[in-house]
């Protein structure tokens, strides 16, 4: 039987492990607003949003979380392989990818009221244009 702290190790293990799958997927990501930003002539720092950032390793955290809880140890003593670590780093950058849709598909947008007089709280062209990081 596993100790509750040996629950925690292996929660934020794959939470951090998905937290490295999902931070190679923002590689890609990074490179295509970066490029967007470049043709449509703002900067890279006008379109980057850390939060966004943070908000995309956060959800692969949870991925890489749910994989490690889902994955049958048989043993209170596990020590990861090779295959084990891989699988969790995959999770974090496919999990992410299948929560952000669910998150897309099932929560709706705060989109501002139309007709607003000053466009308060709307994104501009170049927010619009630019894409997701992950």
């Amino acid at each position: 039987m596993l100790t509750p702290q040996a629950w925690i190790i292996r929660i934020l293990f794959g939470g951090l492990l998905g937290m490295l799958g999902q931070g190679l997927r923002t590689v890609s990501g990074l490179k295509k607003m970066y490029d967007a930003a470049s043709q449509q002539g703002c900067s890279f720092k006008a379109a980057f949003e850390t939060s966004r950032l943070m908000i995309s390793l956060f959800i692969g955290f949870i991925a890489g979380a749910l994989a490690v809880l889902a994955m049958d140890t048989g043993t209170a003593e596990w020590t990861p392989g090779r295959q084990e670590i891989l699988t969790l780093i995959g999770a974090g950058y496919a999990g992410a990818d299948f929560i952000e849709s669910f998150i897309a598909r099932y929560i709706p947008k705060n989109d501002p009221p139309s007709g607003a007089a000053d466009g308060g709280g709307r994104e501009s062209q170049a927010e619009r244009d630019v894409p997701a990081i992950g």
